[in-house]
Formats: C-alpha cells, sequence, structure tokens
C-alpha cells in the first residue's frame, strides 16, 4: 500500500480597495509559510492529551490575523511577526469570529479580515500571520498565542481613503 502524505497549504490574498467607493484598487495573492509551530498546533487540536492542558484544543484554534510592517521572506521558523505593527500603543489585530469552510475535494477553510478606513492608518504594511487563539479571544489581550502561517506581500500604505482586505485559505489535501 503506497503511505499517502496530507499536505498542507495557504494562499494569502490582498486587496486593496477604495473606501469611498468599494471598488477594487489592486489585487495580489501568493502561498505563504505553514510554520512549524503552526503544524504542531494542528496535532494538538485533534487529540487531547493532558500533557498539553485542558484548554489545548480551543488554545489552538486559529483566532486572529495580525499585521506587520517588515517583509523578510517568511520562515517555517518564524515564531512572531517581524515588526508587529501598532497604531497609538495598541497592535493591529483582527479576531475572526467566523471562518468558512469550503467542502470540496480538498478540505479547506478560508479566514477573512479587513482593515477598514479607521482600521490601522499611517503605516505600511508588508507582512500578516495567522495566529491561535492563545488564552483569550480578544487578540489584543491573547497571551500563548501560535503563529499558525506567515507571508509577506509588496507595499500596502494604510490611510483613511483605503481599505485592505486579507482573505487566507487553509487547504488539506492527500
Amino acid at each position: 500500500m503506497k503511505d499517502e502524505m496530507i499536505v498542507v497549504q495557504g494562499v494569502l490574498h490582498v486587496t486593496r480597495i477604495c473606501a469611498v467607493t468599494k471598488k477594487p484598487l489592486s489585487y495580489w495573492w501568493k502561498k505563504n509559510v505553514i510554520t512549524y509551530a503552526g503544524l504542531e498546533s494542528l496535532t494538538k487540536l485533534q487529540a487531547p492529551n493532558a500533557a498539553w492542558g485542558v484548554n489545548a484544543q480551543r488554545e489552538n484554534q486559529i483566532r486572529s490575523m495580525r499585521f506587520g510592517t517588515v517583509n523578510t521572506l517568511p520562515q517555517r521558523t518564524d515564531t512572531n511577526l517581524l515588526n508587529e505593527g501598532t497604531v497609538d500603543g495598541v497592535p493591529v489585530r483582527i479576531e475572526l469570529n467566523d471562518a468558512r469552510r469550503i467542502v470540496g475535494a480538498a478540505g479547506s477553510v478560508e479566514y477573512q479580515a479587513t482593515l477598514a478606513a479607521g482600521v490601522g492608518n499611517g503605516l505600511v504594511y508588508r507582512e500578516a500571520g495567522l495566529f491561535t487563539r492563545g488564552t483569550e479571544d480578544n487578540p489584543v489581550n491573547a497571551h500563548g498565542a501560535i503563529m499558525f502561517s506567515r507571508q509577506v506581500f509588496p507595499d500596502q500604505p494604510k490611510n483613511s481613503s483605503v481599505e485592505l482586505e486579507f482573505r487566507w485559505r487553509i487547504t488539506y489535501t492527500v
């Protein structure tokens, strides 16, 4: 019998949108890096284990998208954004309340986050990461969150006339 391997792949889509007309201004996409820590979090999601603690499954759910300003190429060993963006001392993080499950030949989950007209202004974004829940649903207060995946992209200057939409699809195939 042939050994089969499950492949985990992610693709990040970034759309720059005019905040007034809601029309797309530019579009970019690329496969992302799934981190080693992210793959470990998948293991913890699937099987309760007393050594991981009673909340391991809850803490390892993907729960936020975070944004940064450095475009150094992602590595599987990455554990955090290289320079997380902050505005007025508050990190730019979006809580992911509901993921879209896409059913087909492969299993896929898509996460969507938008930096609306009034969010995250004054920075040039160059990196994004998907993070697990950690100890809190609110990503600003979360401790112990794990970066599941990371990607860099072309400069995205953010001001009130622009919205940035991020769609991140994770697919599992055999």
